[in-house]
Order: structure tokens, then C-alpha cells, then sequence
């Protein structure tokens, strides 16, 4: 039912399998989760790990812990969990495929809506973009390239799709601070985003979703090498 943990930040691992099985529906409001004895068995984790990442989940609002009884699932109903919280417990490549679906949408939208202010600020943050990966600052990178997506999905004109991007980018921000230190995850990706910037420019839906989704293609092939995943 569960895969034996053999990395770092034992807890945030067993929360991941506990809330993605719930996710999917393999364990279902109502049921009853395995014993800590048993999970502790069943993921190769201490007592101390399960407890943790039980009272996370319980404080989520995912799972209920009767004492005396056991540890049930609680109905999505109960669940208020605010978004941020949840995209925290994601895995990154979870969230960076909801992130695709909205880049897609901002880019189209953008082409459509922009301004001439959206566009000065999309070419300043490309500019800065470009700066820093000149002198290697490799975390002023990851904000520059962010700030140059915010301005696109800002650009849509749809304050919900922009909330959400904003959600989500905020989630992607922390792990490529850490994950870029390790690989170059946007090598060679700066003429994608002048052509990107481009077809927003001159009003090119098509061509905007085409380049928003090289983009995106590149750096989920980065993300699945790195994390060892393939899908």
C-alpha cells in the first residue's frame, strides 16, 4: 500500500503518501487509517515521524484521530484547509502541472489583453532575468523569472487566474531556490521567452500558448531528471 522512505525529511515524505492516498481516493472519508505500528512498519519510519505527520494532517483537516479508537479519514467537507497549505504538501511536479494548465491560459489571455504597461514590465523582468543569470545569482534568477510570469498571468486581466498563479508561484519559488542550486533547470531558456514576450507583443495567441508551453515542456523534463521521476 505504501513505498519504504529511504530520504531526508522523513516526515514531509510520509505526509505526502498519506495525503496523496487520500487524494486518490485509496483511503476514503470514513476509513480507517492503518496503525502507527503498522505504518511505521509499512514506510520504515519511527514512531515520532508518524505521530507528526498525523497531527499535520489532522490540523489539515484530512484525518481525525479518535483516542482509544484509531485515525479515520475525514469527507471533504471538513477539509478548510487554506490553498497554500495544501500546494505545501504537494509534490513539486503536482504542482508545477496545475501551474502548466495556468500558464497556458495566462499566455493566451495576455496576447488578447495586454497593455503597453504589462509589456514594459514583462521586458523589465526579462531584462533582470538576463542580468542574473549573467553573474550566476542563481536565486535572483528564480525571482526575476517568476516576476516575468506574474506579469503575464496579471496581463490575462483575470484577477482569479492571477491570484491563483500567484498561489502557486509562491510554492514553486521555495523548492527551485533549492533545486536550482543543483541543476541549471532554465538553461538556454532565454530565447523561448523573448519569443514568448514577442507573440504577446504583436497579439499572437497562438504562437503566446505555443512558446508558453516550450517553455513549460523544458522545465518539466529538468524537474522529472532531477527528481529521479518519470512519468
Amino acid at each position: 500500500m505504501f513505498k519504504n522512505i529511504e530520504h531526508k525529511k522523513l516526515g514531509d515524505h510520509v505526509i505526502h503518501q498519506l495525503q496523496e492516498k487520500i487524494s486518490l481516493g485509496e483511503l476514503k472519508p470514513g476509513d480507517k487509517i492503518p496503525t502507527e505500528t503498522e505504518l511505521m512498519a509499512m514506510l520504515g519510519v519511527g514512531r515520532s515521524t508518524v505521530r507528526e505527520a498525523v497531527r499535520v494532517l489532522a490540523k489539515a483537516g484530512l484525518l481525525e484521530v479518535r483516542q482509544g479508537d484509531g485515525t479515520y479519514v475525514l469527507g471533504r467537507t471538513n477539509n478548510l484547509e487554506p490553498l497554500e497549505h495544501r500546494l505545501r504538501r504537494a509534490s513539486i511536479l503536482e504542482v508545477y502541472e496545475v501551474r502548466c494548465a495556468l500558464e497556458l491560459e495566462s499566455a493566451k489571455l495576455a496576447a488578447r489583453r495586454r497593455s503597453e504597461e504589462d509589456l514594459i514590465t514583462m521586458r523589465e523582468s526579462l531584462a533582470k532575468r538576463r542580468e542574473a543569470r549573467s553573474l550566476n545569482d542563481n536565486r535572483s534568477y528564480v525571482e526575476t523569472d517568476l516576476q516575468f510570469h506574474l506579469a503575464i498571468a496579471s496581463a490575462s486581466k483575470n484577477s482569479v487566474l492571477t491570484d491563483l498563479y500567484f498561489s502557486f508561484s509562491n510554492t514553486v519559488r521555495d523548492a527551485l531556490d533549492k533545486l536550482i542550486s543543483d541543476q541549471e533547470l532554465y538553461k538556454n531558456q532565454i530565447p523561448i521567452h523573448e519569443q514568448l514576450l514577442a507573440a504577446i507583443e504583436r497579439q499572437d495567441e497562438q504562437a503566446a500558448v505555443y512558446w508558453a508551453a516550450q517553455n513549460l515542456d523544458k522545465t518539466m523534463a529538468d524537474l522529472q531528471v532531477l527528481l529521479g521521476k518519470t512519468y
